[in-house]
């Protein structure tokens, strides 16, 4: 059992995250509807999904929404990677779940790669990067991410949901994927988990004609990796979004025009096509020890050498952390401890600025997000590793948006400032230079009306 962010323990056997079932054989529909009703699945929609699974598959883009495709391939060519089980025969219930499954999915990737960032050993900055969004390093390719989860809460404000920025604590193990989610510094194998869950389906489905230097990488992940029970990418959860959304602009009601469809239709392949190329090429790089910034390690690959070695790219920091006080993986230095706290008093604060701004359209609000992140949080998490650390990003368990309606929100963001500013007062002495201690007094001057 997990936790969620409001503390409210979920069964993911029945939460309804995109669960995916394995290419089915001949063995009849009563063995696969017996292990979908055990997954929790309707059994109208899971005979749906036994005929969708035995059924020829038609071209990716063109595909039916319940299907993951390979893009450009078809049945006859291309190895089947599973099925995202639908939940719901309502096309926009059913795209509200996956929205909100690709909201937490995009939350948890840029928190993976923001500690990974700043687990990097100093002589390898190159590979961290300024912040500024790219894909030719670690933090550059966070903030790419940082913007796939806003236009993903932009597409459920615009459907008439609420925002999403909400996550299950870590380890995180969404059913789409054969490995959980974790804090954890880099690694040749964490560099394995990225390239394969950015990557194209086909990069890594079998019985397909590839290079020589290609079939070695996909056996390598492959192998780093273990045992593949759930053979999704990120791009299955969107193609089977970009199917719902055209399922659903067909039906009388819908808040979105067809402009509007196209436009989010457009914006959602460019998610793809960034994850799919640039990040995919990018954690390829880095898991075979060909980026750039390795050039002057002095070896002929950083993940042939020891985790002690000085060439070795991460330092050797804890996986998931926590800053909550009592839990088994608490961070163990008072100082360190200190400092975890404050960086979570910063995120949390960046998340609830989100929240408003998605909620109510408030570029204004979202800048404050970003100020919170580069002139608070970032100074913080590259201090921790320094005392053998790492930012713990933890839960928020309350949630992001207490209040009952603006004038609520507005002021309990203006309490947790507050908090952010008190704290960081009791501990000055241990703060980084770099940490800006007036980061709350934009808030306190756009909020505090």
């Amino acid at each position: 059992m997990k936790r969620d962010d409001d503390g409210q323990s979920r069964d993911k056997a029945s939460r309804g995250t995109s669960r995916t079932v394995e290419s089915i054989s001949d063995e009849g529909r009563r063995s696969f509807l017996q292990r979908a009703l055990t997954h929790g699945v309707a059994a109208p929609i899971a005979l749906t999904a036994f005929s969708s699974a035995r059924a020829a598959t038609p071209p990716a883009q063109s595909g039916r929404a319940g299907e993951v495709g390979v893009a450009g391939q078809n049945a006859s060519t291309a190895n089947r990677t599973g099925i995202i089980i639908r939940d719901f025969s309502d096309p926009y219930l059913e795209l509200l779940r996956l929205l909100r499954d690709a909201a937490e999915i995009e939350h948890a990737f840029m928190l993976q790669y923001l500690y990974c960032a700043f687990s990097v050993k100093e002589q390898y900055q190159p590979l961290v990067g300024s912040g500024a969004a790219s894909s030719k390093d670690i933090l550059g390719v966070a903030v790419q991410e940082m913007h796939h989860l806003g236009a993903v809460n932009r597409l459920l404000v615009a459907l008439g949901s609420s925002p999403h920025l909400a996550r299950q604590d870590f380890p995180y193990e969404p059913d789409i994927y054969p490995f959980p989610f974790n804090l954890e510094p880099l690694s040749r194998s964490t560099a394995a988990k990225y390239a394969y869950a950015e990557g194209p389906a086909a990069t890594f489905a079998a019985n397909i004609q590839r290079s020589p230097e290609d079939e070695q990488f996909r056996r390598r992940v492959l192998s780093d990796i273990g045992a593949l029970d759930r053979p999704n990418h990120v791009g299955s959860l969107y193609r089977n979004v970009l199917d719902l959304l055209s399922e659903c602009s067909a039906r009388p009601g819908f808040p979105l025009t067809p402009a509007e469809v196209e436009k989010w239709q457009s914006d959602l392949r460019a998610i793809m096509a960034e994850g799919e190329h640039d990040h995919f090429a990018f954690f390829r790089q880095v898991y075979e020890g060909r980026h750039p910034a390795f050039a002057k390690s002095g070896v002929y690959n950083v993940w042939n050498v020891e985790p002690d070695h000085e060439a070795y790219p991460s330092h050797p920091l804890p996986k998931n952390p926590t800053a909550y006080v009592g839990h088994p993986d608490q961070i163990s230095s008072k100082e360190a401890l200190g400092i975890a706290w404050l960086s979570n008093l910063h995120y949390w604060l960046s998340l609830c600025c989100l929240d408003f701004s998605y909620r109510h359209d408030d570029s204004k609000v979202r800048g404050l997000s970003t100020s919170q992140m580069m002139s608070a949080l970032l100074p913080l998490a590259v201090e921790l590793p320094r005392r053998g650390a790492g930012a713990p990003f933890d839960t928020l368990r309350m949630g992001y948006a207490v209040g009952s309606d603006k004038e609520r929100n507005r002021r309990f963001i203006l309490a947790l400032a507050g908090e952010a500013r008190t704290y960081a007062k009791s501990i000055e002495a241990q703060l980084p230079a770099r940490y800006d201690q007036n980061n709350t007094k934009a808030i306190f001057e756009l909020l505090g009306a």
